[in-house]
């Protein structure tokens, strides 16, 4: 059969007609690829910043969070064609009109690559996430990022917690039950790190490791006025019967010996500089009270009940400070063993409250089941001794935990 020299140019031309095709799907393929990542990543940033916006909510600032938490995230408004949008109610939606809910929405145009040959120089991207401010299942928070073991339960002791732990530490031992027969029993526990079992007793339920990492809950919390010294030299009292009132401690609070019987007056104890210690066996009471815990680099101490002491330390029920009892100044930090501090008093002991040491270590033994509920949130946290957390909210407003974590809706 005779080849003529038209049929193999024609099959030159459909070759690289072919090719050209060909190029043609594998350049598509490849923008339609670069806009489906920056979308991931663009709805990875709307969802931080919803969670952000709602985190906000009630504080005033929840637009200028939700920008804050999207620039983080490398998403900046009115910078490389980014528009960001907040909107408290959201416009669309199930939730529309809800303003309980944080909309948020991100556009941005990007640029494509072969997709151009066809005269289309740019793809818009849009993402959108809702989320909302739910109240807390969690009730101990280890705050510190890196620390190994910020979460602990020591040797033989036993944590029975009707509510959550979360621990933040991202370490490799995050958080630990130490050697020996101790038990660990909560409703949940989260660890952005890894967990660690020493003991012969399995936690339950088992941890969940790799969780998203947090931030202080009550980070909104604003701290009290420090004014002048009521009490210049501080209070320390051993024996015999005391009412002590509101005021500003310099000097710090010392209550010791099995004779002594002190109480406090409900309202705002700031102290300042020497910390809080009550020791020997002493009685101490307290209704509706809270206590700040601040000083100087040189003077600020933190908070030690021990040696048997039955204390009834009960946090207000209302007002700004509804629940918390203990609050140390964020300026601190655990680098001195004097700034943390060792709440385990005797079998009388009865801590209700919240326990807020943001940034600086807390041991706690809560051997009164007494309490309706207990929250622990501190740098680090060690459970010694076997400890029971109740998480029973109905005097608290609105009969709910005052800890309140972002969640998505949408």
């Amino acid at each position: 059969m005779k080849r003529h020299r038209n049929d193999a140019g024609q099959a030159l031309l459909l070759m690289a007609l072919s090719m050209v095709v060909l190029c043609g799907f594998v350049g598509l393929g490849i923008d339609v690829g670069y806009l489906r990542y920056m979308r991931r990543q663009m709805q990875a940033a709307t969802d931080s910043a919803a969670l952000a916006g709602a985190a906000e909510l009630g504080y005033g600032d929840v637009a200028s969070a939700a920008e804050a938490d999207a620039a983080t995230n490398g998403f900046t408004d009115g910078e490389n064609g980014t528009t960001i949008t907040v909107n408290n109610p959201p416009l669309s939606g199930p939730h529309q009109g809800n303003n309980s809910y944080v909309e948020v929405l991100i556009s941005q145009e990007e640029p494509t690559f072969f997709m151009k040959l066809l005269g289309v120089n740019s793809r818009t991207v849009s993402t959108r996430a809702v989320a909302y401010s739910g109240v807390s299942g969690a009730c101990i928070y280890a705050l510190n990022p890196t620390q190994s073991s910020a979460f602990v339960v020591n040797g033989n002791s036993n944590l029975t917690a009707q509510c959550g732990i979360l621990d933040n530490s991202n370490d490799s031992t995050a958080a630990l039950v130490q050697n020996g027969s101790g038990c660990l029993s909560a409703k949940f526990i989260g660890v952005v790190g890894q967990f660690k079992n020493n003991s012969s007793c399995v936690p339950s339920p088992m941890p969940v490791s790799g969780i998203a990492g947090f931030s202080d809950p009550l980070a909104y919390l604003q701290p009290p006025t420090v004014g002048p010294c009521t009490y210049p030299s501080g209070v320390s009292i051993s024996g015999g019967t005391q009412t002590l009132y509101p005021g500003v401690y310099c000097g710090g609070i010392s209550i010791k010996g099995g004779s002594t019987d002190v109480t406090f007056s409900p309202g705002m104890y700031i102290i300042n500089g020497g910390g809080m210690n009550i020791s020997g066996g002493a009685n101490v009471h307290g209704n509706g009270v809270t206590f700040y815990i601040t000083g100087t680099p040189s003077s600020f101490q933190g908070v030690s009940i021990t040696g048997g002491t039955n204390s009834q330390l009960i946090a207000p029920s209302s007002g700004t400070y509804a629940s918390i009892l203990f609050f140390q100044d964020r300026s601190f930090s655990s680098s001195s063993s004097s700034a943390n501090s060792n709440i385990a008093g005797g079998s009388g002991t009865d801590i209700q409250g919240t326990l807020y040491f943001p940034t600086t270590n807390l041991t706690y033994a809560g051997s009164s089941t007494d309490s309706l509920y207990t929250i622990l949130i501190a740098n680090t946290v060690t459970i010694s001794n076997t400890t029971v957390i109740n998480d029973t909210y109905q005097a608290l407003p609105n009969g709910s935990s005052p800890v309140h974590s972002a969640i998505l809706a949408e």
